[in-house]
């Protein structure tokens, strides 16, 4: 077998044996390095989804002090609920900038879940500006109630992110969901001390509908705090996370709950209460928060798995590469005869015939050493570049002529304008964005008033330098992103992008001002009655006065109209 022959198989056989092995490998470690980042940002966003529920829990505290202090505007909680409410705002945004990965349905969760809590502060807000006389109980029950209802919008969202966490790394399914228990018994925890709230604020005995719910809610929370401490025993690899529950079970279930059962029997045997909401959030909620340490230990404990597999897959394939490179190494050694006879300048050629497909002139040809057949084909390559070249040169001459030609046609030859067809297509397209992205898009048409009389008394080219002008006036006012049009012989068209109704009045208003400033025209010799130039403008909305392009041009082109009949130089709306 000739050598060339031989060398060309052995080459072969290697790329492909370990070509394949290293697809392998490499595809597997990145596959596993993907996944443990996916799951690291899932537990991420899941951190930033349970601080939001947190920081909306926290805020009942403060909420339900004002609820039931007479003077709350001068009350020491007022700038306590500003920070819970600032913090809350806080943790939304961050779980809202961070939520362009979920799908639609946990986004549109999130999007509910703060305007609950919009209406509910609403209520709260409402509430608190009448004196505690006049705070009933079911008033005051029906805007706690309001606070406690902004949780469950989050449910969907956390329960995904979980799921989510756990299906991109499995081995954190037990802290992702112990740390998702703990933030439903902390929420339920933090739900019994709003059950008091109505009753504590107006000295009232709890009413049996408030025991059953006291009833319900402790029953939840001693079902947690079982599947918790069940799942903490048996699964938690870290001490931080043992002492963590230790310390929560000592400060919560021995103090702020004992407190809640204490204000619950004084509630149910119809005793003075010894303190209003605001005592009692000081004295229940910081033991209560308590459990959050557990949440946070949990969720740490396998952000820190996460890491360490993440940095497992990441030498990994490093090892992967490097033995990659050595094993190529030893490959690039065992073809380098052939390389060096025959395989080198047909690459070159080759490469260079690529080059030219792609229309690449700039190529690298081998340097011909005999007259051989590879001088024959370096010849017929290099001839081939040329006619490539002459051929290209020929094509950027017809595209520059097709480009011109189509500006040509777009744009109207006296004011520099674009015409009705070259407004249309920017505008169908302006419109098309304004769909997508939500912005508001107006129409404002203006005509030149009288435009006949500068024609008819000063001739045709005093009515172009009017036309002219107005067209100067028109860029000189609008923005960047707007369109502007000449449609017709004295009408002109601006689209004016991110701009609602009252903006685009007070455009037009400007403009027509501008227009009306304008130096009167007197024919070219000084005769004739010099003419002042005006204009009559309709302005229409993009949505609310017409859904296409013509149905917007034909309401603002009514409006213009109604300004002409209501005696010129003006501005009309069409939704007037």
């Amino acid at each position: 077998m000739p050598l060339i022959r031989l060398l060309r198989a052995l080459a072969v056989l290697l790329v492909l044996v370990t070509g394949f092995v290293l697809a392998q490998l490499i595809a597997t470690t990145l596959q596993d390095l993907h996944r443990t980042r996916d799951g690291l940002a899932a537990i991420e966003r899941l951190r930033l989804a349970l601080i939001a529920a947190e920081m909306a829990s926290r805020e009942r505290g403060p909420t339900n002090g004002m609820l039931g202090d007479d003077v709350p505007h001068q009350s020491v909680y007022a700038d306590a609920l500003a920070q819970a409410r600032a913090s809350t705002d806080a943790a939304f945004i961050a779980l809202e900038q961070n939520a362009a990965p979920l799908p639609g349905v946990r986004r549109g969760a999130v999007a509910a879940a703060r305007m609950e809590l919009t209406r509910a502060r609403l209520d709260v807000d409402r509430l608190i500006a009448l004196p505690l006389a006049r705070r009933t109980p079911d008033q005051i029950s029906a805007a706690v109630y309001g606070m406690v209802g902004v949780i469950p919008r989050l449910a969907p969202v956390i329960s995904g992110l979980a799921t989510e966490a756990q299906t991109y790394y499995p081995p954190a399914g037990d802290d992702v969901q112990g740390a998702r228990l703990i933030a439903e018994l902390r929420e339920y925890a933090g739900l019994l001390g709003s059950h008091f709230t109505a009753a504590l604020a107006s000295g009232k005995p709890l009413t049996p509908f408030e025991l059953g719910e006291i009833q319900r809610t402790r029953g939840r929370i001693d079902e947690l705090r079982f599947l918790v401490d069940v799942r903490i025993q048996d699964g938690a690899d870290s001490t931080v996370v043992v002492q963590a529950w230790e310390e929560a079970q000592r400060r919560y279930f021995g103090g702020s709950l004992k407190l809640a059962e204490r204000v619950a029997a004084d509630g149910a045997a119809g005793h003075a209460y010894d303190q209003d909401p605001a005592r009692f959030a000081a004295a229940y909620v910081p033991d209560m928060n308590s459990l959050f340490a557990v949440r946070d230990a949990l969720l740490a404990q396998a952000r820190d798995e996460a890491l360490a597999t993440k940095h497992l897959a990441e030498r990994t394939l490093a090892v992967v590469i490097i033995g990659g490179m050595v094993l190529l190494a030893v490959l690039i050694g065992a073809i380098a005869l052939v390389q060096r006879r025959l395989l080198g300048p047909l690459a070159v050629i080759a490469g260079a015939v690529n080059a030219l497909a792609r229309n690449k002139l700039d190529i690298r040809l081998p340097p011909i050493v005999a007259d051989d057949e590879m001088a024959a084909v370096v010849g017929a390559v290099e001839s081939l570049r040329e006619r490539t070249g002459q051929r290209l040169a020929l094509e950027r001459e017809r595209d520059a002529l097709i480009e011109q030609l189509r500006t040509q046609s777009n744009t109207d030859a006296m004011t520099g304008l674009p015409n009705r067809r070259g407004f249309w297509e920017s505008a169908e397209h302006l419109l098309a964005q304004a769909r997508r992205h939500g912005f508001d898009v107006t129409a404002i048409l203006l005509d030149v008033d009288h435009f006949k009389r500068f024609n008819d008394e000063l001739g045709h080219a005093i009515g172009d330098a009017a036309l002219i002008a107005v067209a100067r006036t028109i860029r000189a006012e609008m923005r960047g992103s707007d369109l502007v049009g000449r449609i017709g012989g004295e009408e002109f068209v601006v689209l004016l992008s991110h701009s609602d109704l009252r903006s685009a009045h007070a455009f037009a208003e400007r403009l027509r001002a501008s227009i009306e400033r304008l130096p009167a025209l007197t024919g070219r010799d000084g005769s004739g009655q010099p003419v002042s130039t005006t204009a009559s403008l309709g302005v229409a909305a993009f949505g609310t006065d017409g859904q296409t392009l013509e149905q917007l041009i034909s309401r603002a082109d009514a409006a213009m109209y109604r300004a002409k009949t209501a005696g010129r130089n003006r501005v009309m709306l069409a939704a007037v």
